[in-house]
């Protein structure tokens, strides 16, 4: 299992962001270059906990890849969990750093078999 995480600041509210966060549509835009499409597949509850996502992304060497994604522990505003049917566990948190200053967290735990598990190291290498 790898782990990896990042944090990056953005120009802008937390409000802002979550809002764009919430708009699956424009994923492909923000999410450049691993997400290539995203669908809900089943809306949450009110605040976005059971929503379940189908995502399409790129990985190295011109491979793709598709995941099946359930989020919950759904902090409005905030932050939240996301689970795959293959056992990756991801969390996303935005940190206030101002009215227009938002950071970025973001860190999964990756769960790859076989033949990706073999990829491990360069998979690691793209994402960062």
């Amino acid at each position: 299992m790898r782990e990896y995480k990042y944090s990056i600041d953005i120009p802008h509210s937390a409000a802002r962001i979550w809002a764009l966060m919430q708009d699956y549509d424009k994923w492909p835009e923000f999410a450049k270059p691993m997400v290539t499409g995203i669908k809900v597949v089943k809306p949450g509850d009110e605040t976005g906990n059971g929503l379940v996502r189908h995502v399409n992304y790129k990985l190295p060497l011109g491979f793709r890849g598709t995941s099946i994604e359930t989020v919950h522990d759904v902090e409005p505003g905030a932050g939240y969990t996301y689970t795959t049917l293959k056992g990756t566990v991801g969390k996303i948190k935005l940190e206030k750093l101002g009215p227009n200053k938002t950071r970025l967290h973001f860190e999964e735990k990756l769960k790859l078999k076989r033949p990706f598990s073999w990829f491990e190291g360069r998979i690691q290498k793209f994402m960062d």
